[in-house]
């Protein structure tokens, strides 16, 4: 029994098909309107709209570093296992976003005072107590803030403990290389015990950090 012959089409009949075909966003209606972008006329209005978004990303790190000390409140022992391998970003900026929204719910700064600048606001935690005062009045406590300036200041009132936060984070971002080198080795144990039809084994001396 002979096939019956493929159909062909021409390109012709391959614009009217791609033209009649149903467009599917992938985005959601919230998102589509959310990026749409209206032309302005005057210099005032693009500052008022893109301060506008500025202030809706500095509520965004806020919350994430709310829901992030929430997280490890909520499931001690399995955040660095579980959570925070599937974030899109790293352990170091993970605790910078706690810090800044520790300090709000403490009380040391209000969320409308504090920069933009997630990396701003973390460094502006680091002022110590007794100079917050001074920091306000250096006007330093406030959304425009940069952390270059934060950072001058910070040395100027603990030189010594300035070294100690670029220490501290240096320290930051060597553990999170660690943590990520041990989690490869640990899906390579899996994939050769798996191979060798052994099973997972654990590794000797391994224990759980705790976030």
């Amino acid at each position: 029994m002979s096939k019956p012959p493929l159909k062909t089409f021409s390109a012709k009949d391959i614009k009217a098909r791609a033209a009649a075909a149903p467009i599917v966003s992938t985005t959601s209606r919230n998102e589509d309107f959310a990026a749409t972008i209206v032309p302005l006329n005057r210099p005032e209005d693009y500052v008022r709209e893109i301060g506008k978004l500025w202030d809706e990303a500095q509520r965004r790190f806020l919350s994430i570093g709310r829901y992030l000390r929430h997280a490890i409140q909520a499931n001690r022992g399995e955040f660095e296992a579980k959570i925070l391998p599937q974030l899109p970003f790293g352990r170091a900026v993970a605790y910078q976003l706690r810090e800044v929204a520790e300090a709000v719910e403490a009380g040391r700064f209000r969320e409308a005072e504090l920069p933009r600048s997630y990396s701003a606001a973390y460094y502006l935690t680091l002022v110590p107590e007794q100079h917050i005062a001074l920091a306000r009045n250096r006007g330093l406590v406030r959304p425009q803030a940069a952390r270059s300036e934060i950072m001058r200041f910070l040395a100027e009132v603990r030189p010594t403990d300035a070294s100690a936060a670029t220490r501290h984070g240096e320290l930051l971002k060597r553990r999170e290389l660690l943590v990520r080198q041990m989690s490869r080795i640990r899906r390579e144990l899996v994939e050769i015990d798996n191979e060798l039809g052994s099973g997972a084994t654990a590794i000797e001396g391994e224990s759980e950090v705790i976030g």
